[in-house]
């Protein structure tokens, strides 16, 4: 009996001391949403989100910012406890969809003069989507669909005379290339509402365990009721 007590106690002082965290997330590598400087400093909205996360739980743990296949990875082989993603298959397949983190809108840029304000104006057009990207509210409706790597290469290509009518983007990343780029508002045409609110969710490891769980959620909903997404959205660009 001595010896299991001694051995309890040795693993409980090994799980205290031996700087494991008590708490691990990831942040997918996206701007604006998480991403690395070369001075080692970690920005971004969702970034963000996730240390308040992390510093409301009152435990210790990490943030690290890893490339999206890679952070789904880490949540499916539960070497990440935490994820912020949105409902897609590969998410939905990797752990559990807890909560809602915030909702963020899919918009359409448009170029300047090009006279769009709304969804149908973009029939027989020419419009740029990112890489694989598809929207319902679309369909049918372009004339042309441009495909790009990256919401920098859609900005850009929105600024030049008569390459393309509209480009659809994430909101924050209108934004945020927006000011990057030295760019305002002035220099394209109205913004289009595509999706509004579309769901970004907190996803856990399917086995960590139901109090965790709990206290993760409660934490999320107070931050999501707090508007701290909109807080960050303009400090990553939008006015």
């Amino acid at each position: 009996m001595k010896y299991i007590i001694l051995t309890l106690i040795s693993m409980f002082s090994l799980s205290v001391f031996s700087g494991e965290p008590n708490l691990k997330i990831a942040t997918m590598d996206l701007k604006p949403y998480g991403w690395e400087d070369e001075a080692g400093k970690k920005h971004g909205i969702i970034y963000e989100m996730n240390q308040e996360i992390g510093k409301r739980m009152k435990v210790s743990f990490t943030n690290k910012i890893y490339p999206f296949n890679r952070m789904l990875k880490l949540l499916n082989d539960g070497q990440v406890d935490i994820i912020s993603s949105q409902a897609h298959k590969a998410s939905i397949a990797a752990g559990e969809k807890l909560t809602i983190q915030f909702d963020i809108n899919v918009i359409a840029g448009t170029s300047k003069g090009s006279g769009i304000s709304k969804i149908t104006d973009f029939k027989n057009k020419q419009i740029i989507y990112h890489s694989s990207a598809s929207y319902k509210e679309l369909e049918g409706l372009p004339r042309k669909i441009i495909r790009v790597d990256s919401y920098l290469q859609s900005l850009t290509i929105l600024t030049r005379k008569n390459h393309s009518d509209g480009a659809v983007f994430s909101e924050p990343a209108y934004y945020y290339w927006m000011k990057v780029k030295g760019l305002s508002p002035r220099d394209f045409g109205n913004v289009v509402m595509i999706r509004p609110n579309k769901k970004q969710w907190i996803f856990v490891r399917r086995d960590l365990p139901k109090k965790m769980k709990v206290k993760i959620k409660k934490v999320v909903n107070d931050i999501y009721k707090e508007k701290l997404y909109q807080k960050l959205l303009s400090k990553y660009g939008k006015d």
